[in-house]
């Protein structure tokens, strides 16, 4: 593998600067590849959701990957392999997949819009979408990975609330928050959880429970019944993409078919079938 070398600079305090919240991130190099540059907003960008707020060795790693793939894209063109017809053709096919993304993005996508409105009125003509099929619990959730943890939330549980006890505990802190609980039915909680969780009273709080990913605590903050309508709040978002989905599906078969219309388009299905009988032989 290429390492670094005197072409290469890794500006790790740069990267440390992207990943902080609240700063100017344009412009900012956070790492050099022969003659190409990588910028922070280009970084932010890249990386994968959920990294751009996390600094360690998973973001360095990243842009690592981004050094090695610009010093062997460049090797690549000092040989000139882009002039070899296989991969030109790669490259072409590439070209057009992104300019075929950039129309949805930039012309399809910001013609729809979905109002607060048709969703409302998309749950009231649709209740019988959103009728539970099982009894289902929401609960607030306090994970802990050791012992000495565990019997300090057990200590402080009866005189602490559970939300606080969460932020000062938990390894998943935002579990024990409304805007985040969701009903659960039993099949989507670990069996030792389920037991206790379906056991208790709306408000109590339960625990520990070990499993193998460590010692658990939880308030059952609502339970909801076989056969009872999901509330708005629970499928208001689930409604908009499935309304989003639609609209770009009407909008994008309207301008596709629009574009066909106006090009002069051939499609040669004996050939086409010829040629697949060439290659299964």
């Amino acid at each position: 593998m290429l390492r670094r070398s005197r072409y290469i600079i890794i500006l790790v305090t740069a990267v440390g600067l992207l990943l902080s919240c609240g700063r100017d991130r344009r412009g900012v190099e956070v790492a050099k590849a022969g003659s190409s540059s990588l910028t922070a907003e280009e970084l932010a960008a890249f990386l994968p959701e959920g990294f751009q707020s996390y600094f360690g060795d998973d973001a360095l790693l990243f842009v690592e990957q981004w050094v090695d793939e610009v010093i062997l894209a460049e090797a690549a063109m000092d040989l000139k392999l882009e002039s070899r017809p296989e991969v030109a053709e790669r490259l072409a096919e590439a070209r057009r997949m992104i300019l075929a993304s950039a129309f949805e993005q930039y012309h399809i996508l910001p013609m729809m819009s979905i109002d607060s409105a048709e969703i409302g009125a998309y749950y009231h003509n649709n209740t019988d979408q959103f009728i539970r099929e099982n009894d289902e619990v929401m609960l607030y959730h306090i994970m802990v990975v050791d012992e000495e943890t565990r019997d300090s939330v057990v200590a402080l549980i009866d005189s602490v609330s559970f939300d606080e006890l969460a932020e000062r505990f938990s390894i998943d802190p935002m579990s024990a928050s409304l805007d985040n609980a969701e009903f659960l039915a039993r099949d989507q909680i670990h069996p030792s959880i389920s037991r206790r969780a379906f056991a208790m009273t709306k408000g109590e709080v339960s625990g520990p429970i070990e499993t193998e990913f460590g010692y658990h605590f939880i308030m059952l903050v609502d339970f909801a019944p076989k056969g009872s309508i999901r509330q708005f709040s629970e499928v208001r978002d689930g409604i908009s993409d499935y309304l989003a989905e639609q609209r770009f599906q009407e909008i994008y078969t309207e301008i596709l078919d629009s574009l066909r219309n106006a090009k002069q388009i051939m499609i040669d299905t004996n050939a086409i079938l010829r040629t697949l009988k060439q290659h299964e032989n």
